[in-house]
This record gives structure tokens, C-alpha cells and sequence, in this order.
């Protein structure tokens, strides 16, 4: 698949992803937490000073239940300091954060301890591999001030690096994520 196809699709599954939230939203009066998850990669076998930036760090949470919520983040990675810089990955993640205090009420807000399943799924348009993230999040959800919170995860896993030109592999994943954000909808 070339850049021009999975650019807008990408943006396509984005859009989606937030109309569907605020349909959620307007129905139920369901609280989603909508925000940023800023970050970087550096893998191990990238040269010296090469790393990514996430450009598109956008995130949506909302509970599914009175324990677990469902978190998606885009990924739009920018490459710097390789041989060659510029759109690198592609993707997106989705993560259940399962709480371990059970809420009254599923449209209450989240928050405390929590560890999930995360998958992630992504294109590298100048290694030409594809990629897919399994691992586990425990990670903690500060308590709303008014409408903000942060969260803070650690995500331990393993990455499949599917390439197009030679062997596939896996490797390690290690992420320190955080999350920043507002709730929205959040019950008066």
C-alpha cells in the first residue's frame, strides 16, 4: 500500500473514531476522555541519534464497564536523524485499561491502578515492514481536577516487524506512556 492510500485512511479511521465517541457522547451521556499521548521511539537497531516522533498523539478513552475502559491512540511517526527523514509509521493503538477499583456507575470517571492488553498495529514506510505490538499497560489514572487528569503507563511487551525484503522478527517493546486529557460528557 502506498503513502497516498494509507495517509487518508488513516485520517479516515481517526475521523471515525471520534464522530463515533460523540455519537456515544450525545446518547448516553457517556464521560470520554479525549487528549494527547505525546511520545518518541528509538529502537534498538536504529543508528545512532535516529529517532521518531508521534506528530498525531491523539487519544479517546471511555468506559465499557464499571472496571475497563477502551483507549485509542494514532500514530503518525516523523523520523529524524536517519538517512532519510519523514513519515516513517503509520497506525494506531487500542488498549483496555481494566481498573482494579470497581466504579458505582459506568459512566463514571476513571481513575486509579489499572493494567490492560494493548495491540497496536502500524505501517514503516521507509523500512517497508509492517508492525504489530503485543503487550500489557499497568499504569495509573490520576483523578479529574474539574475536567483534567493524566495517566500515567508502562507498556512491556513484544513488537512483530512483518518486512517486505527480508526475514521477520521480533523484538522487545518497551514504551513509558503519558497521557494527558480532559473528560468530556463528565456527569455534573
Amino acid at each position: 500500500m502506498e503513502t497516498r492510500t494509507i495517509v487518508p485512511a488513516v485520517i479516515l479511521l481517526t475521523v471515525l473514531l471520534f464522530a463515533s465517541i460523540s455519537l456515544l457522547q450525545a446518547q448516553d451521556r457517556l464521560p470520554v476522555f479525549v487528549g494527547l499521548q505525546p511520545g518518541y521511539t528509538a529502537e534498538p537497531f536504529y543508528s545512532e541519534n535516529e529517532l521518531d516522533i508521534n506528530v498525531v498523539p491523539l487519544l479517546a478513552q471511555f468506559p465499557v464497564s464499571k472496571r475497563v475502559d477502551l483507549r485509542a491512540v494514532t500514530l503518525v511517526n516523523y523520523q529524524i536523524g536517519g538517512e532519510e527523514n519523514g513519515i516513517s509509521d503509520i497506525g494506531m493503538q487500542i488498549v483496555l485499561p481494566v481498573f482494579f477499583k470497581k466504579k458505582e456507575k459506568t459512566r463514571s470517571l476513571s481513575g486509579g491502578f489499572y493494567a490492560g492488553p494493548v495491540v497496536g498495529i502500524g505501517r514503516n514506510l521507509l523500512n517497508d515492514h509492517n508492525t504489530l505490538i503485543l503487550a500489557v499497560e499497568p499504569g495509573y489514572q490520576f483523578p479529574a481536577k474539574k475536567s483534567f487528569s493524566i495517566a500515567l503507563g508502562l507498556q512491556l511487551g513484544a513488537t512483530y516487524f512483518d518486512y517486505f525484503n527480508q526475514a521477520n522478527v521480533w523484538r522487545n517493546h518497551f514504551g513509558f506512556k503519558v497521557n494527558i486529557g480532559f473528560w468530556a460528557n463528565k456527569s455534573k
